[in-house]
Order: C-alpha cells, then structure tokens, then sequence
C-alpha cells in the first residue's frame, strides 16, 4: 500500500533530521523460542503474530527477525510483508519491517504453510513497547483447523524446568533458543517427585539457532513417570525456551520456570 511507504519515508527523513548529538532510542527486545510454517505430512502448519503498540511514538518501526525460517506474512489488510535475508552461512536472519501508527496501532500477520515445513524461532524489536503473542496453528489438507496454542515471549535464562506427567500418555517437547554467535552442548536432566536424577543426556546447538526435540527421545524414563525436567541452556548464549506438550493431535504451549543458574547435581 503507497500510504505505508509515504510513511516510513517520511520516518527516515525524520529521524536523519534528528540524529546528530541524539542517543538512540532503547529498544524492547520479544523472543518467541518456537516458529513454525509450512506443510509436512499432509498437515500444514502457521504462525500468526498479534502486536498492539502501547508507547505513544508514531509511527513506530519495528523489526521481525526470523532464524532457520524466512516465512513472509499477510496482514489484516491483504498488505504482503516479506521476510528478507541480506545475510549468508548458517541460520542467516531473515527480516521484516512492520510499521505501527495512529491508524493502525496493531496488526496481526499470518504465514501461508505453502512451503515444506520448516521451524526455527523469531525476535522482535521495537524503540517502543508492544503488547505481542505467537499462535501456531495446524490445519489437515481441506485447511480444517486441528490445533492451536498460543506462545507469549520468552524470558532469558541458564535453567529451564517444567513439570511432567506421563500417566495419561501425554508427551512433552521442548524447544531451546541460542541467540548468540555461541555453540556448544546443552543438558536435558529428568528427576522424579523425590528430586533424584533418573536420567540426563546432551545435544549441541549451533549459533543463532533454535532446537527441538521430544523428553522421550533423548532420556529414558518409566511410562508412568512423573517429575521435573530441567533443560541447561548452553553456557555463555542467550538462552529462551518453551514447552510444548502433545496429546495425540492435540498440543497447548508449556511456559517454564526460568531460572539464571541451573539446579545443583
């Protein structure tokens, strides 16, 4: 739309205007651990992100960042924002605009699933505050919706736990963020109501990089398990996770107990 881009040009002329012997607004920082689009199996999976601006600047210019996915969007008003990548090697950021204003203070964009599935994780970045949540989505091929969780930002931490409980056949996954130029292992540490380690186990996770990964396929624990697992995020990264529990098709986002350090053995 030819509004929009009247807008942020005249945004940039503004702020060229402005920018001698000014410090540079601060920014508000929101990291959503899992991102998913894309079809994979028959089932096609979105991401739909709903922001509302709650600081008076206007316009406000934000910038979505995406990591091992560069899905483009569709906002309210059929407006296409693409997901640019101006970056090589490994998990380049793909990055789109998003401009909020007084008429239009809040937008909500939805990817399209028309490419096969892939999931990584997304940042988004502001010079003012923002009300904002992720919804993903899975729909069968006549585009019938089969579940949906909503996922709020991530705090930062060295621990992630979450409470698990197998005796109704539920199965809980995790994903892990690495938001720094780091790599390395991280931990994935499974202990009963007593608090007594029943089985832990490693991975790697590259730089700018998002893992996922089920409890039941890296540790071995009793079908009737119950208890806390603790996922160490990887020493020296930016660590954000998020949980995600599944029962059959049915799965709902698990928030975890973040913590700066990890439990002692």
């Amino acid at each position: 739309m030819y509004w929009r881009s009247y807008i942020l040009l005249l945004l940039l002329i503004a702020s060229a205007s402005r920018a001698r012997g000014q410090s540079p607004a601060p920014s508000n920082v929101y990291v959503f651990p899992l991102f998913v689009d894309g079809t994979a199996g028959g089932t096609s999976y979105r991401s739909t992100l709903k922001i509302t601006k709650t600081s008076p600047p206007n316009p406000l210019q934000c910038t979505l960042v995406q990591r091992n996915t560069s899905a483009p969007f569709i906002g309210v008003d059929g407006y296409s924002y693409s997901a640019d990548v101006f970056d090589a090697g490994f998990s380049p950021p793909a990055l789109t605009p998003i401009t909020l204003d007084q008429f239009l203070p809040w937008e909500i964009l939805r990817t399209n699933a028309q490419s096969p599935l892939k999931i990584g994780y997304a940042k988004l970045s502001c010079p003012g505050t923002l009300q904002t949540q992720l919804q993903v989505s899975s729909s069968d091929a006549q585009n019938n919706k089969l579940g949906e969780t909503t996922i709020a930002p991530a705090a930062q931490g060295g621990s992630f736990q979450f409470l698990m409980d197998r005796r109704d056949g539920t199965r809980l996954a995790f994903s892990l963020v690495n938001d720094s130029a780091a790599e390395g292992q991280f931990a994935l540490i499974a202990r009963d109501q007593f608090n007594y380690e029943v089985d832990r186990a490693y991975d790697v996770i590259e730089p700018w990089s998002q893992v996922s990964r089920f409890v039941d396929a890296m540790l071995t624990l009793p079908s009737d398990f119950v208890g806390t697992i603790e996922l160490v995020g990887l020493s020296g990264g930016q660590n954000y996770a998020l949980g995600v529990q599944f029962t059959g098709t049915v799965f709902t986002a698990i928030e975890p107990l973040v913590r700066a350090v990890p439990l002692p053995n």
